[in-house]
């Protein structure tokens, strides 16, 4: 669930372009780290969970975010 909707998020928001595939890393996603970061802040805002910088830049996948995610809590709104 988190994988399509970080999916979605990715192409529709930060423009990544093509099929996202969720196990490649977002280097080759070409997601740059000025993007990870307002990622992150958007994360935040709106699940209300803490993705700090750290984590986020260390996680390497969609798929690694998408768990992280799940970890803390979070809740897709309806």
């Amino acid at each position: 669930m988190f994988v399509e909707y970080l999916t979605t998020l990715l192409s529709t928001v930060y423009k990544v372009p093509g099929v996202i595939d969720p196990d490649k890393s977002f280097t080759e996603l070409e997601v740059d780290s000025l993007s990870l970061a307002e990622l992150g802040a958007q994360l935040e805002d709106e699940f209300g969970i803490a993705v700090d910088e750290d984590e986020l830049t260390g996680l390497t996948t969609v798929t690694e975010l998408a768990g992280l995610l799940q970890s803390r809590g979070a809740d897709i709104p309806a």
